[in-house]
């Protein structure tokens, strides 16, 4: 496994995986979701893209979702 970034992006690290434990706790609990600042949608870009990169040979369809969120967020939505 190689250990180059995906698509050019930045490796991706833990601090990214704190914008989407808030996303997803919000939107266990019924809250609104929190804001998607430029430092938010790019910790959540990085995680997804790095995600399908490295889950492509695991789980192939999990890899697409992923890669479809990042790239929804690459769109400005989300």
């Amino acid at each position: 496994m190689s250990d180059s970034a995906p698509h050019g992006t930045c490796r991706a690290n833990m601090c990214d995986l704190e914008p989407l434990a808030a996303r997803w706790a919000a939107r266990r609990e019924g809250r609104p979701m929190p804001p998607l600042d430029p430092a938010t949608r790019q910790s959540l870009i990085r995680l997804y893209t790095e995600a399908a990169a490295r889950g492509a040979a695991l789980n192939p369809e999990a890899a697409q979702l992923a890669q479809a969120e990042a790239d929804k967020l690459r769109a400005g939505q989300g």
